[in-house]
């Protein structure tokens, strides 16, 4: 797994710990970020149908198969992990010490 990899699967297990304690709130932080996306011109094509696929993630699964699904260790999860729409869930400074202890794992 490269830096990259394991920095994602590192912030989304955190994510997941916050989705847990409050399920509400983080996933409508991710329906405001797919809602806002999908309104702007940004994205096209392929991005188009992430954002679209994860939008049907959070209209049809309950917060633990979410949970389970941010987390999985294989291509599938690390694929939805590329276009996730978690942003603005975790802090900057968690996201520092996270980056911090990814990079004494797998160097960057």
């Amino acid at each position: 797994m490269n830096f990259i990899d394991l920095f994602n699967l590192m912030l989304h297990r955190t994510v997941a710990e916050k989705l847990r304690e409050n399920p509400e709130s983080v996933l409508q932080i991710a329906r405001d970020n797919l809602n806002r996306w999908l309104a702007s011109e940004s994205f096209a094509g392929n991005e188009c149908f992430a954002l679209l696929e994860w939008q049907d993630i959070l209209e049809t699964h309950a917060p633990e198969e979410i949970y389970k699904i941010i987390v999985q260790d294989t291509d599938e999860g690390q694929r939805l992990r590329s276009s996730s729409p978690f942003v603005g869930v975790l802090s900057e400074a968690e996201r520092e010490k996270i980056w911090s202890e990814c990079a004494e794992i797998e160097p960057v």
